[in-house]
């Protein structure tokens, strides 16, 4: 699966998991019967992705295009190619070590949320 934020294509994950999630009004809750009321408003996206093993030059590439503030993010959901204007969530990163002058990292996460 290609990942893209804005026209640069991501380092292959290993794991994508697609949320989608539903949005209710201000207002929604229980009422006095226990019954729940409310009005939906939206359905958003939310992308969590892994990756495995990376070099430190595929880390920045991620860390320097899902930027703080908003951006394109292009994904595959529903059989087809999907973009979201969208913001990131926690960028989490293990580091693993240095080989033959070369940084890499074990794993790295990030959640993509829908704006």
């Amino acid at each position: 699966m290609e990942l893209r934020a804005g026209n640069t294509l991501l380092p292959s994950p290993t794991e994508i998991t697609i949320d989608d999630e539903i949005m209710w009004s201000s207002d929604t809750g229980r009422n006095l019967a226990g019954s729940m009321v409310g009005d939906v408003v939206a359905t958003k996206k939310k992308v969590g992705i892994k990756w495995g093993v990376l070099k430190e030059e595929e880390l920045l590439i991620i860390k320097q295009k899902l930027v703080p503030g908003f951006f394109p993010f292009a994904f595959w959901d529903d059989g087809r190619e999907t973009t979201i204007e969208s913001y990131r969530g926690t960028l989490s990163k293990v580091y693993l070590g240095c080989f033959s002058g070369v940084n890499f990292y074990k794993s790295a996460s990030a959640s993509i949320i829908q704006r």
